[in-house]
């Protein structure tokens, strides 16, 4: 093999065959599974490798179809699957794990005490770890190891397996890979930092490999002429020689090795057990932590107190606790290992999944909740309905229906709204809100940023008819006549942390008397000196751009009012079942009647430009309008990308200097941009420049372009919700994507986009492409607590589900507190504010 995963045109034998199959999974892995790692796609090389490995095509996900058409998350389980037959282990099969083989009996690690009879505990800090180098253990800190519970979880990223190497002759430039051979050369080289380096030469038969340890010049007596050696690294290039540095490296017993007959052609017999390869940091080398995390085990896995019940256990093939530490660090087989992560990966998300039921089931179960009297609210959420130009769909009417049912209960709501783009959350959520007014309670809706909630005011206003209210501040206080109630007024205001500070004041005074009936605001309601008189109900609006704090401490008051999470845009299933595993989740799937797919396309050129700027001024001589958004308000130094100032300017005097072009970004004042929307609506304005400001609240049925410019610099949710702002109407819509990018992620998520516009398929390739963490944000997706499940253990995410369910079914703790050993784990690992709402 050469270059980036070419194989050669010849039929490798089997041993090659795997081999070469071994490095070009690992790339792949390295390649996030994207099909990569071989010109011309896996498929190529897995036809050509069919007679040395028929079995290949008949592991699962692969049987019956082909590498290409498969999705990350099972190319990952094939790739997996098919490493752990190549070791030599039975093929590992997440669907359907194999039948978990009786381990061999382990011998119960001792408990080891030091000369001074220290007794450990899984809680005793690191810097009491006697047993651990006390120059290593500062090391160990900034791995976030705190106690001997953190050190026997340390688990390894990776095994490197010494009787499965790479030939010299095989290596691939720029991977890291493991290779073996005689030492046939051993010097010290005054290089690099005193006190210089040593270069150890080995050969395996089909090649020589260099080996560079720099500062560790001692090494070059350590190694001798004619020393089994094996060398785990990234491999470079030097004067034309496969070259390491400061490898990882352990020495081997002549008994590993035997000579082919007839060739120096080194094949090892022999290795030991899979060699853990750890998480690290400067100045901490792999042998270090080895021998720490040995210690921790032979110390502390004594103390591992097994808390799943035997019954589960069988039921889903699991291995006991004890064992599945052990070898998630020291397994004797892949097979092993990979059961272990299997069981440690499922507790996890058991734990998830029970802390979730376990808060919604205390939360039920307060009676400190608000009655939101349905009758008094129903005429007039029927009232505001009847006066909307629409019909509510299915799907939302039995929402709505749901949050009052919910609401008049007494017992506090938590629910999630999620739909696809244009399904009409927000006016679910407005109904809401006038039927907790019409009961007599003050009703929010936070959104994430000052020009989102000054959208959603505007918005709200109008779709209420309210007024200014003479003596108030025209810009944050309206009037409006609750319909259908006899002529019943609220008031409506906005709270936002650029608001001056009388007008600031005077907000906050109306919202504690109890004279604001619906507030409107950011984080700002959260601040300790706004007081509600009588909050009946909190609308977070886009919940995933707010902070685990910020949210809580909305819930956190007494009596405690309902909650309603609305997503911009559907949320993944695998985050539906954690992030928000302790709220109901409501799905509005249909779209109002009329909508027309949109077409999406690309325009990354001249010609493709020049026909978007046509298709724009066609739409308008037919009487219909455009957007033209930019990520920008005005040009950056920094950020290459457009600025609707910028792009206002040239259009405005070029290419739709015909037209009538308006513009609108964040930093207008408040009357300025109602202004901008009136004309819009009216169609006084044919196109509208403006940042994605317009990305909520805006509803213009005649818009049929929306020309977004820089996608590349727009998240693929964000793309999908400005795409949603048009194709309202009854006549076809159109969505072009400017872009110059070169970009990989920023192109995959173009491509995306213009592959889909079904919500909940982009979300789970958000997701994909994001990860978990850049998803939700660092601090709230969950997914950063836990250290062996990930996102594609979807299959453990529904088993464990259903446990917890099933252990909950009574809606009560009772089964949860029958087993004081589980109890106690399940409190510990809770005591992490695992879940999102408090």
């Amino acid at each position: 093999m050469n270059g980036r995963g070419r194989y050669t045109a010849q039929a490798p034998n089997t041993d090659r065959a795997a081999n070469a199959l071994r490095n070009i999974l690992e790339l792949e892995r390295k390649l996030e599974f994207t099909d990569r790692a071989v010109t011309g796609g896996l498929d190529k090389f897995i036809e050509r490798s069919t007679a040395s490995m028929p079995w290949l095509r008949d592991i699962e996900p692969l049987r019956g179809t082909n590498y290409a058409a498969l999705q990350p998350g099972q190319r990952h389980r094939w790739a997996s699957a098919v490493m752990g037959r190549l070791r030599g282990a039975a093929t590992p099969v997440p669907d359907s794990p194999p039948a978990t083989k009786k381990p061999t009996p382990r011998k119960a690690p001792k408990k080891t005490a030091s000369r001074a009879h220290v007794v450990y505990t899984l809680d005793t800090p690191l810097e009491d770890l006697k047993f651990i180098h006390k120059a290593t253990r500062p090391k160990l800190a900034q791995l976030d190891v705190t106690n001997l519970r953190d050190m026997i979880r340390l688990f390894p990223n990776r095994h490197v397996d010494y009787s499965q190497v790479t030939k010299i002759y095989e290596v691939l430039f720029g991977e890291q890979m493991t290779v073996a051979g005689r030492v046939v050369r051993s010097e010290t080289a005054k290089i690099g930092p005193p006190p210089g380096a040593a270069k150890i030469l080995i050969n395996d038969g089909t090649g020589v490999l260099e080996a560079t340890f720099f500062r560790q010049a001692y090494l070059a007596n350590r190694f001798k002429r004619g020393d089994i050696v094996a060398f785990s690294g990234d491999i470079r290039e030097f004067n034309g020689r496969a070259q390491m540095q400061n490898p990882e490296y352990d020495q081997l017993p002549a008994s590993a090795a035997q000579s082919q007959s007839g060739s120096d052609d080194l094949q090892l017999t022999h290795a030991g057990n899979l060699l853990p390869v750890y998480p690290s940091t400067d100045g901490l080398v792999q042998r270090s932590i080895r021998t720490a995390t040995r210690k921790s085990l032979d110390n502390g896995l004594a103390l591992l107190d097994e808390y799943l019940t035997d019954d589960l256990k069988q039921r889903h093939s699991f291995t006991n606790l004890i064992e599945a530490v052990e070898s998630m660090h020291y397994p004797d087989s892949a097979d092993q290992q990979f059961q272990a992560r299997r069981r440690l990966a499922f507790d996890e998300l058991f734990m998830y999944q029970l802390a979730a039921l376990k808060k919604k089931s205390e939360w039920r179960h307060r009676k400190n909740g608000i009655v939101i009297d349905s009758l008094k609210g129903k005429p007039v959420v029927d009232a505001f309905l009847d006066s909307l130009d629409f019909d509510l769909t299915i799907d939302q009417s039995e929402s709505l229906a749901s949050f009052l049912e919910d609401m008049a209960t007494g017992i506090p709501m938590g629910r999630l709204l999620q739909g696809e783009v244009g399904s009409g959350k927000t006016v679910v959520a407005l109904s809401a809100l006038l039927a907790t007014n019409t009961s007599g309670h003050q009703g929010a809706l936070m959104a994430p940023t000052e020009v989102l909630a000054e959208q959603h005011f505007l918005s709200i206003a109008n779709q209420l008819k309210a007024e200014s209210l003479l003596g108030e501040p025209k810009d944050a206080v309206r009037h409006a006549s609750l319909p259908g109630s006899g002529n019943r007024r609220i008031t409506m205001v906005l709270l936002i942390g650029s608001l001056q500070g009388s007008i600031k004041k005077r907000i906050q005074q109306m919202i504690a008397e109890g004279e604001a009936d619906l507030i409107i605001g950011t984080h700002a309601l959260l601040q300790e000196q706004v007081a509600f008189a009588k909050l009946g109900l909190a609308v977070v609006d886009e919940q995933h751009r707010f902070g685990v704090e910020q949210r809580g401490a909305l819930t956190q008051r007494e009596p405690r009012p309902h909650l309603l999470a609305m997503s911009a845009t559907p949320i993944p299933r695998t985050l539906a079942l954690t992030v928000y595993g302790d709220l109901d989740i409501t799905t509005l799937k249909i779209l109002p009647k009329g909508r027309k797919p949109i077409t999406t396309m690309l325009a990354n050129n001249t010609v493709t430009e020049n026909n978007a700027y046509e298709l724009i001024r066609t739409e308008v001589a037919k009487g219909r309008q455009a957007f033209v958004v930019c990520p920008l308000i005005e040009p950056s130094d920094v950020i290459e990308a457009a600025s609707a100032l910028e792009e206002f300017e040239r259009l405005s005097m070029g290419e739709f200097k015909d037209l009538t072009v308006g513009l609108l970004h964040g930093r207008m004042k408040l009357p300025e941009k109602q202004e901008v929307m009136d004309k819009v609506r009216k169609r006084e304005i044919d196109v509208l420049v403006a940042t994605p400001v317009i990305e909520v609240g805006v509803d213009i049925p005649n818009a049929t372009v929306m020309m977004i410019m820089s996608a590349q610099r727009f998240g693929l949710a964000q793309l999908h919700q400005l795409r949603g702002r048009i194709g309202r109407g009854e006549d076809a819509s159109y969505c072009v994507l400017m872009t110059n990018s070169k970009g990989e992620t920023a192109n995959e998520r173009i491509e995306v986009v213009l592959n889909s516009n079904d919500g909940f398929k982009l979300a789970e390739e958000d997701l994909r492409i994001r990860g978990p963490g850049d998803y939700m944000g660092t601090r709230q997706s969950g997914w950063d607590d836990l250290k062996v499940a990930t996102i594609d253990d979807v299959d453990l995410l529904q088993i464990a589900r259903r446990e917890a369910s099933d252990l909950m079914a009574d809606g009560t703790l009772d089964s949860l507190n029958a087993n004081p050993v589980f109890a106690k784990e399940l409190e510990r690992v809770t005591s992490n504010h695992f879940t999102e709402f408090s």
